[in-house]
């Protein structure tokens, strides 16, 4: 089927018919809705999943947003950016046929192919092609621009740059970040802006003022707004006063709420931002007065000085993170788990703390330690060999950072009872039931346990915590 047989076929299946088949009814388009997928024999298009914007119509081109996403629950990340996409005019797309454990390579072929198909089915607008991505999504998605020729711009969620050696400078596109600042990468992405600039990327973060997960609607909005007024900048789009006038009310109301709720740091650098952004488009009198303003004020120069210190502090006990984990893990150094014990408490006072700073810093070093044992688990688990005394090491130390996250506890006691080591599988054990936990099933499934599950003392402590033991405890 040709592209324009297809755009008049989906023409037919939005807009319906009173004397269509019952099953073309069923496989209508429908805006405003996600779609899980397309009605089309074709076992890419099949995988595609689709929004369109509750006003989409044929008669004219539309930007789009592909969602790199290999974690799944894509529906749900769609649904949560449909007041977005409503509001500015942009499809969103994804495709299920992207995974974790494919290569790189692999992975850009599918969006290659997935936004071929796209173009063929909908009226895009090819200069207004954009990827978007959460997380490890969206250094994915920030690295495609430089891989396919076409792809204009990137929206990054809570999600750091991907190794810079991917992005070429000789393929510039736009960047928007959205990023909280309690997030653990928040100090590494407001560094890496420099490195941006340096690959002549143009590129904007706006930041918020909570942790790694998806922001509030507005932030999503603004971000996307700001994607069409970088567009009108590099002439991909005809001005529209209409919608600058619109943007820059709402970049406005932004900077006044952050100040209303006392982030007088973040209402200065949006309104730095909003002077830059707006540059060129409009008069730009109010974000320069409100930066001069800002800056004066008691508050700000206040959290300022808190955030210096704070930041000198975190470049510090990120790095000593970095270097006793390695070594810990290399040497099997049990010993220092009182160590990782007493850097938890320190964090815990930091987000117990009353400075916002403080609090924000022990957010983001609490994410910084999960993340950086999560990597070296991840890493550990790939390996041909695996190295059990650092997996055993590794999920002790999870036990401390993470200590409601059940799973660790039960590799602790399976890569333990697998050495014969029962002493510390049943402190394990019991640990875990102290916290609630209560699969008594998964307890005695549990791999390398044959021994230990039925041996007295095991039972013992299963019976004292979860009331019955499969076997005899005497």
């Amino acid at each position: 089927m040709s592209g324009s047989m297809r755009r008049i076929f989906i023409f037919f299946l939005l807009v319906g018919s009173t004397m269509a088949p019952a099953k073309a009814q069923e496989l209508a388009l429908k805006r405003g809705i996600v779609m899980d997928s397309l009605p089309v024999n074709d076992s890419i298009t099949r995988q595609i999943m689709l929004y369109l914007p509750q006003d989409f119509d044929t008669g004219k081109q539309w930007p789009v947003l592909f969602l790199c996403d290999v974690e799944g629950e894509r529906n749900k990340k769609m649904r949560y950016l449909k007041a977005a996409a409503d509001k500015n005019g942009y499809i969103i797309a994804a495709t299920r046929a992207l995974k974790d454990s494919l290569s790189l390579t692999d992975k850009i072929l599918i969006i290659s192919k997935s936004l071929d198909e796209l173009k063929a089915l909908l009226p895009l607008d090819l200069d207004r092609v954009y990827t978007l991505g959460y997380d490890t999504g969206g250094q994915l998605a920030t690295i495609v621009p430089s891989m396919l020729r076409g792809v204009e711009g990137v929206l990054s969620v809570a999600s750091g740059l991907p190794n810079l050696d991917l992005i070429n400078p000789k393929e510039p596109f736009d960047f928007v970040g959205i990023m909280g600042r309690g997030d653990f990468q928040y100090l590494y992405l407001l560094e890496s802006e420099a490195a941006l600039d340096q690959r002549k990327v143009p590129n904007y973060t706006l930041y918020h003022p909570e942790g790694h997960q998806w922001p509030d609607l507005k932030y999503l909005d603004l971000g996307m707004q700001v994607l069409t007024l970088m567009g009108m900048k590099r002439a991909a789009i005809p001005r529209d006063d209409r919608f600058i006038q619109s943007a820059y009310t709402d970049y406005q109301n932004a900077i006044l709420e952050l100040e209303q709720t006392g982030q007088w740091g973040l209402a200065y650098d949006y309104s730095e931002q909003g002077e830059s952004i707006f540059k060129a488009l409009t008069e730009v009198d109010w974000f320069r007065d409100k930066k001069k303003s800002i800056r004066k004020s008691k508050e700000y120069k206040d959290q300022k000085r808190e955030w210096d210190a704070v930041r000198l502090n975190e470049l510090v006990l990120a790095g000593d993170y970095l270097f006793y984990l390695e070594e810990d893990v290399l040497s099997f150094n049990l010993d220092n788990l009182g160590w990782w014990n007493y850097q938890m408490g320190k964090i815990t006072k930091y987000k117990n703390s009353t400075k916002r700073e403080e609090q924000l810093l022990g957010e983001r070093l609490d994410g910084y330690l999960n993340a950086l044992v999560e990597e070296y688990l991840e890493l550990s688990g790939k390996e041909p060999n695996p190295d059990y005394d650092g997996l055993i090491l590794l999920n002790m130390l999870k036990t401390i950072t993470a200590p409601e996250d059940y799973e660790h506890y039960l590799q602790v006691i399976s890569f333990t009872a697998k050495y014969g080591d029962f002493g510390t599988s049943n402190y394990y054990l019991e640990a875990l039931l102290k916290k609630g936990y209560s699969d008594a099933d998964k307890l005695y499934t549990l791999p390398h346990t044959g021994l230990l599950k039925i041996s007295p003392e095991y039972n013992a402590i299963i019976a004292q915590y979860l009331g019955e033991a499969r076997y005899a405890v005497e």
